[in-house]
């Protein structure tokens, strides 16, 4: 039998009975969460970009050998243990979300960050701009899929080796 939920009034068969009345079992978590200091995972519209030029790169770009445009693995919550792990390792806060790593033009590589409408760079990663582009390379922010698909292919327009 379905019940309404106290919270958000939806019709639910998943209920918990509480002395309040029937809570569905999202708005039951939600309220545990918000009493256990939990936050809600966010989306990760970045990654989500990310994502989508990474299924379509293949498509677009079959002469892009494949392990010379890759994600760099910087970002994501890590446990102490780990973190520092990988900071022993090497990995440096800042750096861009994908490189190209084929010269063209008068460029080394090509250091694509993903970010939202409304994402701003971090101190880190404006470090990581200035060094890259003062060293030779392209450094570019884009804001969607198509965004970076073009900037690869403008990229690419310049290389000499008309193989890729």
């Amino acid at each position: 039998m379905k019940e309404t939920c106290i919270a958000c009034k939806k019709q639910t068969v998943s209920v918990i009975n509480t002395d309040s009345g029937h809570l569905c079992y999202n708005c039951y978590i939600e309220k545990k969460d918000k009493k256990n200091g939990v936050k809600k995972p966010r989306s990760n519209e970045e990654a989500d970009i990310q994502t989508e030029f990474f299924n379509n790169v293949r498509l677009v770009f079959p002469n892009i050998p494949d392990k010379l445009i890759f994600a760099v693995p910087n970002g994501g919550s890590r446990n102490k243990i780990e973190a520092a792990n990988l900071k022993r390792q090497g990995v440096k806060a800042g750096i861009s979300d994908t490189i190209l790593l084929i010269p063209s033009g008068n460029y080394a590589s090509l250091c694509i960050e993903f970010k939202t409408e409304k994402g701003e760079q971090t101190e880190a990663q404006k470090e990581f701009q200035q060094q890259a582009e003062s060293n030779g390379n392209k450094y570019v922010i884009v804001r969607s899929v198509t965004e970076a698909i073009n900037e690869v292919k403008d990229y690419l327009k310049q290389t000499l080796n008309k193989s890729v």
